[in-house]
């Protein structure tokens, strides 16, 4: 690639764990195709950003303490108002110019470029764009309450960081899934091009252990990184397949909740703060998830595992409207839920196996698909 033809672009990460395999796909394609790439990102993900050979701006927030008024949950909403902050002063200062802008959807990039004025705009979009469920539309004003000394010190007018996922108005929208796995609404026009799912190599942890009882059918469970305190759906779990004579399983509960609090656990389930989800994967024949989208990538797309998916909150209500619909899984509601529904939900689906991997594969030909067409889409957006 010449000169005249390479380009400088500027990369924006979220700071939230689940857009990171995201945002590593696209930085390795863009560097691939021969540009220039510079990085800021969360100093927590520097060290798998390193993979993508990009130029790395690791961006530390310290310590924040929330407003009495506001909830915990608040607490991403500071940390993203000091990130903004931190990037905006830096690329400000800074006599590195760029052609591109690529910013992750959760970012207003059209106002940043207020200050950048970077000739061309690209949103990234980790997630797919559904319908705001109801809790993001309540909480909309805790969410603003970190942007007020933001938006005055900048003179910008920087809107609250869920609002942009769904309301973004750039050119060029990538999509890290296929038109066909997209919940159809009215937000997608053709500014939205479908490159499909964004796949991130880890190395396997040596120090887990675990092995299946091959004697069988091993069912994982998972609700993600963020909203996963909810205990009563892990203790149903239990409920339901605890000294099972047909099931064994994994649970995987998050980091910053305490084991000891469910209780006695019988000894054909185990119980994990953490699991190397890829390798747990590999081993299972149903997985229930939340319905992340990196997750519903590693299931289908990687293991073709059929899904039971239990939404917790934002795109993940119509991942698992989009799973059912196409035959791939089962979507339950959290709200009405009871052991008796999650252990007849899995039948359901081992009785059935053969019929739920004909929806698995729909899907993930769909995603193949789109990976394939990524060439032509960055022709389009590069010229």
């Amino acid at each position: 690639m010449s000169d005249q033809t390479r380009k400088n672009i500027l990369f924006l990460t979220m700071i939230f764990e689940g857009h990171i395999p995201g945002a590593i796909q696209i930085i390795k394609d863009l560097i691939s195709l021969g540009h220039n790439v510079t990085c800021y990102c969360l100093d927590t993900f520097e060290n798998r950003l390193k993979k993508t050979r990009a130029k790395l701006k690791p961006i530390s927030v310290g310590k924040i303490s929330l407003p009495k008024e506001v909830p915990p949950i608040a607490i991403y909403g500071f940390m993203i108002e000091r990130f903004y902050d931190l990037v905006l002063t830096d690329v400000q200062n800074s006599k590195e110019k760029y052609d591109y802008f690529f910013f992750d959807s959760f970012f207003d990039g059209t106002q940043m470029n207020k200050i950048f004025n970077i000739p061309v705009l690209v949103g990234v979009y980790m997630l797919p764009v559904g319908e705001m469920s109801p809790f993001l539309k309540n909480t909309t004003q805790n969410r603003m309450i970190s942007l007020i000394g933001l938006n005055k010190k900048y003179n910008l007018n920087i809107k609250d960081y869920v609002t942009m996922h769904y309301s973004g108005d750039t050119k060029y929208k990538l999509m890290l899934t296929s038109k066909l796995f997209h919940v159809e609404t009215k937000l997608i026009d053709d500014s939205y091009f479908f490159i499909g799912p964004a796949l991130e190599e880890r190395p396997a942890d040596e120090s887990f252990n675990f092995k299946k009882d091959e004697s069988k059918k091993l069912i994982y469970m998972s609700l993600g990184t963020v909203f996963n305190e909810k205990f009563n759906i892990y203790k149903l779990f239990i409920e339901a397949f605890g000294n099972s004579k047909e099931y064994q399983g994994i649970i995987s509960i998050g980091k910053k909740n305490d084991i000891k609090d469910l209780g006695e656990i019988p000894e054909n389930i185990k119980v994990y703060n953490y699991v190397p989800q890829l390798q747990v994967l590999k081993q299972c024949d149903i997985f229930i998830t939340h319905g992340g989208i990196n997750s519903i990538n590693e299931a289908l797309y990687l293991n073709h595992l059929p899904l039971i998916v239990i939404p917790q909150e934002i795109d993940q209500f119509d991942n698992a409207k989009q799973i059912e619909k196409l035959g791939a899984g089962i979507a339950l509601n959290k709200d009405n839920l009871s052991s008796e529904i999650l252990k007849s939900s899995v039948n359901k689906i081992a009785e059935n196996l053969d019929k739920y991997k004909v929806g698995v594969e729909k899907i993930v030909n769909s995603f193949k698909e789109a990976r394939e067409g990524k060439s032509k889409i960055y022709e389009t957006i590069f010229g």
